[in-house]
């Protein structure tokens, strides 16, 4: 699941922007840290390298770069930025282990930060990881079923508060009525934003409130927090 989920009224709803002071730099391990992020990085690469194999080969020589060199002594800002440069010289590498004949053509020139197709991935990667972050508070506690109500509302944004209902006893087997299911959607609503700033702060260096409001724009991810206030 990587959809934002739609847009609702709004509410009273307050998310924290910024709940951390960690710099992703500073993480005690720089490949352990990357490994929540191979997917993004393995679509980008299998687009550049014409083959996932290939794409395969890349990250693990990201992953051995980071296990021996960690994050390196340069300045750092977004994780995104940086590990785009890391894909960018994997994707040189392996290019010298391609036959010349069999090389892909690749304008590394059109690879940049703001690059619609990294961005794009970039993007549905933090959502992926804000899901199942919502999936896994729902199973530390089922009797908030937080992403089964969500996840039923997102894929059917039309659906009355009756069929909501139905919807989700059919498709989770969770018996609720429609006023828990109102309220239950509110909540995850208000989560599923939470979860997704700190997602984004996570990969800033130093997040400022500024910094990840910018970042929510630049990802185009406004939709998880219409109707929610956002605070320092």
């Amino acid at each position: 699941m990587s959809d934002v989920p739609p847009p609702k009224p709004p509410n009273t709803s307050t998310v924290t922007l910024v709940r951390t002071s960690q710099a992703w730099s500073q993480a005690d391990s720089a490949a352990g840290f990357v490994l929540r992020y191979l997917a993004p990085m393995r679509r980008q690469l299998a687009v550049l390298l014409k083959s996932t194999e290939q794409a395969d080969e890349g990250l693990k020589m990201i992953i051995a770069h980071l296990v021996s060199a960690g994050f390196g002594d340069q300045e750092h800002d977004r994780l995104r930025d940086f590990l785009l440069l890391s894909i960018r010289s994997a994707a040189r590498k392996r290019l010298r282990e391609i036959p010349e004949n069999k090389r892909p053509e690749i304008d590394f020139d059109q690879l940049q930060s703001d690059s619609k197709d990294w961005l794009r991935y970039w993007r549905e990667g933090l959502l992926e990881r804000a899901w199942r972050a919502l999936e896994r508070i729902e199973h530390a506690d089922p009797n908030r079923p937080l992403y089964s109500v969500l996840h039923c509302a997102t894929a059917n944004p039309q659906a009355t508060p009756s069929m909501l209902v139905i919807q989700i006893a059919t498709e989770a087997g969770v018996q609720i009525d429609e006023p828990k299911a109102a309220a239950i959607l509110a909540e995850a609503r208000r989560m599923f934003a939470q979860l997704v700033a700190d997602e984004i702060s996570e990969t800033l260096e130093k997040p400022e409130s500024a910094d990840v409001r910018l970042e929510i724009k630049t990802l185009g991810l406004g939709k998880a927090f219409s109707g929610i206030m956002a605070r320092q």
